[in-house]
């Protein structure tokens, strides 16, 4: 019975081994199918029930497939494209950042520049420390107030080019009028007239234009208000020597000496060759020495943060002539209008005697033909 039983169990066996054998073969035909295909994840996270939807994430790809209910097509998105975005973005910052820098550090650049040329034009400092300056030493502020313009008179075109040397556009006509308009009460011992005619005289015969260098001395003096250091008596019109702090600076005897020491200053900032008068302002040798080092100033232009440091001191001085010049305009509509009375005046004289002279006329005929008459009678 035993060797039955062991019997039946070995067939038994032998069976079910045959009938597993076509199952595993199909088992591992498919297993082959899909070893090559990437592994299917799905979500077990619940979603909301209005919008049911189901994860499908390819590990071997990158990319992330979405299917909700209420679409039927797929919706593929590159997970990369974010880092790249995020990358562009961030050249973007760096290249505005680079351009801010570049341009903040063109602006350090230029400002060290013009610190260096404003160096460069500083006065020149004695051993003792105190600053040894070729210009005069004064300023409006220090002479004076500047009186206001009764209008703004606009600079002139190229006014940069207008050079120190030159003949005079403006009349000394002009500047009397701007003088007795800007100062009536002017307190130099000589007349409105006379400083005028010394300046044009002065000016004239060393060939510097006598209207602007005109109008540097009221600029300088306030249209000789002064009310500063100098005081009108020490005939110093553009400030010689004067440095602030109660120092009065040059004195000169006449106001004739006093515009010669102003025009000699000038040519000592803007041409080589001496004066052609003896010279008598202290501060020349210093000047002269100091622009044939730095460089001469032959434009009116040049004047500004050498001989003031003033950025617009020459502004200043085309200000005022412009006014200068346009006291021209108002003198002449004025002398235009009284020439035009005196003629219509005069006119009417002229109509009178014409008259009188006709009418003595026919009073000589009358009598004539009164005489024949009574010759006739007789």
């Amino acid at each position: 019975m035993n060797l039955k039983k062991q019997q039946l169990v070995a067939v038994s066996l032998a069976v079910c081994c045959a009938a597993a054998l076509p199952m595993q073969a199909e088992a591992k035909k498919k297993e082959n199918k899909t070893a090559g295909k990437p592994q299917i994840v799905v979500s077990s996270v619940p979603q909301p029930r209005a919008q049911k939807q189901v994860l499908v994430q390819k590990t071997p790809v990158e990319t992330r497939r979405s299917t909700t209910a209420n679409q039927s097509s797929a919706q593929v998105r590159n997970v990369t494209a974010e880092p790249q975005q995020k990358a562009v973005k961030l050249d973007s910052r760096a290249a505005k950042k680079a351009a801010k820098q570049k341009a903040k550090e063109e602006k350090k650049q230029a400002k060290q520049k013009k610190d260096k040329k404003q160096k460069n034009e500083a006065p020149l400092t004695t051993k003792s420390g105190g600053k040894q300056n070729d210009k005069a030493g004064s300023t409006v502020a220090a002479q004076g107030a500047m009186p206001k313009a009764t209008g703004t008179a606009a600079l002139p075109v190229g006014y940069q080019e207008i050079g120190i040397f030159g003949e005079a556009v403006a009349t000394k006509a002009q500047a009397v009028a701007l003088l007795k308009q800007s100062n009536p009460d002017l307190k130099l011992s000589c007349s409105a007239e006379e400083i005028v005619d010394l300046y044009w005289q002065e000016a004239g015969r060393e060939g510097v234009r006598q209207d602007l260098a005109f109008a540097q001395a009221l600029v300088e003096t306030g249209f000789f208000r002064f009310g500063g250091d100098v005081k009108p008596e020490q005939n110093n019109f553009c400030g010689l020597g004067t440095t602030g702090g109660g120092v009065k600076g040059a004195h000169f005897k006449t106001p004739e000496l006093g515009a010669r020491a102003h025009i000699q200053h000038l040519l000592a900032y803007t041409t080589q060759k001496h004066p052609s008068t003896k010279i008598i302002d202290p501060r020349y040798d210093l000047a002269h020495a100091i622009r044939l080092e730095r460089g001469l100033c032959d434009t009116w232009y040049k004047l500004n943060g050498t001989w003031a440091m003033s950025p617009n001191y020459s502004e200043k001085i085309m200000g005022v002539w412009q006014r200068m010049l346009a006291v021209e305009a108002a003198e002449s509509k004025a002398d235009k209008n009284k020439q035009d009375k005196d003629k219509h005046e005069q006119d009417k004289k002229d109509d009178k005697v014409k008259q009188e002279e006709v009418a003595a006329a026919e009073q000589h005929k009358m009598r004539e033909l009164v005489d024949e008459l009574l010759k006739k009678n007789k």
